[in-house]
């Protein structure tokens, strides 16, 4: 299912507080509630309290995670999704609803980085440079030559939904690893964007950020062995070919060879008349292994502690993660497919239920049933993954933007988190939270190894 943004029905709220929110907030302590100033970097007491350390929680791991058959099943389905756009046939996108949301963005107010009203002639430009009359005008292999991207409309300019909503950028849908592959579908009245799309995702993206791919070079390198990034933001560099690149964790390469210290991996770097062609860079072995990764202690520290404290970023925004893009992140190197978006990602398959239970019995059914490192947690807007428990709590590990608290005044306050924490699913108690606990909300929880049973 692709994921799509959709617009979303605001109202605007009168406060019901008499005089204006203060920024000091309601602190616990032993005695009770006491009025506490809290400074803007605050830290909350789990991610002070808990050792923000994949490596504590290893232990908590099944000793045999995955049996073959489910490994190969699941490895199975993720080549097939993430060479989707290379498989050739028609869009994978649902192209009315991509064309009715282009419309729809067009169409409404929306602030911008300036916390101005994007002006009217703006929208009506970015629409026009869609060339929706003849959408969509090609079905092209390509790839992503430099991280980047997947757009709403035809800017990189942020668009919001009220002047302070930084960092949720409306228009900002996805993004893209460098050497994923994509499949074009349209160009730009101004020749500048192409719309592209993924197995799960489709948008605008930059077209010097792409290049056309020869069907028999993507045949060939999808035959081929694989080295998968397990450093985030690691360098790629070539100095013959003047490539300067940084890769994220899970940025999937094909091997050329392999030496003492580093792979050889092939890189796809732009050619004539917007085309690809495949250079040969070597890759120290502390920076990427043999993709798919195996699932045990060892693995799982070395992805969840490179991903831990990593900044919050909407739809990869500014090269960050939000919770969606954390978790496919974490499953990407060991070959287990998420697709983008929470809702998308608990619905990926059989999903087990919490209704009906209260927030005590949900944590006891977590604790009982989830399987540390391979369940994910769902509450609308959010996913998160199950770590195991401790002293009774269950654990998780997600980003998250904000917490939400009441100050002295009774007045709603966001507290910043903006990044990837292990927590309980209370964080933020120790402070007097404004909307209920990740606990009260959460509604079902996806058992990943289940996939493997129910096709």
């Amino acid at each position: 299912m692709i994921r799509i943004i959709y617009i979303a029905l605001f109202a605007m709220i009168a406060s019901a507080c008499s005089v204006p929110c203060q920024k000091s907030l309601v602190a616990k302590s032993a005695s009770g509630y006491v009025v506490a100033d809290i400074p803007p970097d605050y830290e909350i007491e789990d991610v002070r309290k808990l050792p923000q350390d994949f490596g504590v929680y290893a232990k908590f791991l099944p000793v045999t995670p995955l049996d073959k058959a489910c490994r190969d099943s699941l490895v199975s389905e993720f080549r097939r999704k993430y060479y989707a756009p290379w498989s050739g046939g028609g869009p994978l996108s649902d192209i009315p609803r991509s064309i009715q949301t282009m419309k729809e963005h067009a169409g409404r107010d929306w602030y911008g980085e300036n916390k101005r009203k994007v002006p009217n002639k703006v929208l009506e430009e970015l629409l026009t440079n869609c060339a929706l009359d003849r959408f969509p005008a090609m079905n092209l292999m390509a790839i992503a030559i430099v991280p980047t991207s997947l757009r709403v409309l035809p800017t990189t300019k942020p668009f919001f939904v009220t002047p302070d909503d930084f960092p949720f950028d409306a228009l900002q849908n996805a993004g893209l690893k460098m050497n994923e592959p994509v499949r074009v579908l349209h160009v730009s009245a101004d020749g500048v964007w192409a719309f592209a799309e993924t197995a799960d995702a489709n948008g605008w993206v930059p077209l010097r950020d792409i290049g056309l791919i020869q069907e028999s070079l993507a045949a060939e390198w999808m035959k081929k062995a694989e080295v998968v990034v397990v450093k985030d933001f690691a360098p790629i560099r070539d100095g013959q070919e003047q490539l300067a690149l940084r890769a994220r964790v899970g940025t999937i390469f094909p091997l050329a060879g392999e030496y003492e210290d580093a792979y050889e991996v092939f890189v796809a770097v732009s050619s004539s008349g917007n085309g690809v062609r495949e250079i040969k860079v070597r890759v120290p072995k502390d920076l990427a292994r043999r993709f798919p990764l195996e699932v045990g202690g060892e693995s799982i520290t070395v992805i969840g502690d490179e991903l831990i404290g990593k900044s919050y970023g909407w739809g990869e925004y500014f090269q960050g993660r939000d919770c969606s893009a954390l978790m496919r992140d974490f499953y990407l190197p060991f070959g287990i497919w998420l697709p983008r978006g929470s809702y998308n990602q608990i619905h990926s398959g059989k999903g087990i239920s919490f209704s009906g239970l209260s927030p005590a019995e949900k944590e006891r059914f977590i604790r009982e049933k989830g399987v540390p490192f391979l369940t994910i947690i769902h509450m609308n807007g959010h996913i998160m993954l199950y770590l195991g428990s401790r002293d009774g709590k269950a654990l998780i590990f997600h980003s998250l933007w904000k917490v939400k608290v009441k100050d002295r005044e009774g007045c709603e306050v966001k507290l910043v988190v903006g990044k990837a924490i292990i927590s309980t699913l209370t964080p933020g108690s120790e402070l007097s939270l404004a909307t209920g606990s990740l606990l009260e909300k959460v509604s079902s929880m996806l058992i990943l190894s289940d996939r493997c049973t129910s096709r």
